[in-house]
């Protein structure tokens, strides 16, 4: 049911009542009450009408920003095309944060994506796009050279304050953050 249907219906019963009331004091109640439920009824269907309406425009406009967005939106083809291009990983993840994308994340086109030099991290910035969170910053992979073990001498040591002395013959105990001799 529309706002205008609902509004009307909700005015028409509202406006009989108040009619009937009315013309209950002038001895007239029932002309009272179809005289209310009509003007109720007008009138309600009226604000109910510019409700749906105020409703469609806000719908027009939330679907052309959906439009307009998807037409923005990258591919994989742009993705890889930018990456060929020698565009860098931190302009490509932005352009994904900014345009969003609609990406194919299969595995073929992953492999189709690493094949034409679209680094792991703009593909991560994708996956990460699609799940509707915002990509996480990656560093570069750390690189390992192999090569002879490095052997730190001597050990390292900590340095602190001395133990306390052993305790000199009886027995020594703790209370209350008291040390006492017996």
């Amino acid at each position: 049911m529309s706002n205008t249907q609902s509004a009307g219906m909700v005015g028409g019963g509202l406006g009989a009542l108040t009619g009937a009331v009315i013309g209950s004091q002038s001895g007239h109640a029932p002309g009272g009450a179809l005289i209310g439920a009509a003007v109720g009824a007008v009138a309600g269907g009226a604000m109910g009408h510019a409700e749906d309406h105020r409703q469609a425009n806000e719908a027009a406009i939330m679907q052309a920003a959906y439009e307009q967005q998807s037409r923005n939106a990258l591919t994989n083809f742009d993705l890889v095309r930018m990456a060929q291009s020698g565009i860098g990983d931190d302009v490509m993840i932005s352009s994904i944060q900014t345009r969003g994308g609609r990406f194919d994340l299969g595995t073929e086109a992953l492999i189709t994506l690493k094949a034409n030099g679209v680094s792991e991290r703009v593909i991560v910035a994708m996956q990460q796009a699609v799940q509707g969170r915002p990509p996480a910053i990656v560093g570069p992979a750390p690189v390992m050279v192999p090569g002879p073990p490095v052997i730190v001498e001597p050990v390292p040591v900590f340095v602190g304050p001395p133990p306390p002395p052993p305790p000199v013959g009886g027995v020594f105990f703790e209370f209350g953050g008291r040390g006492h001799r017996r």
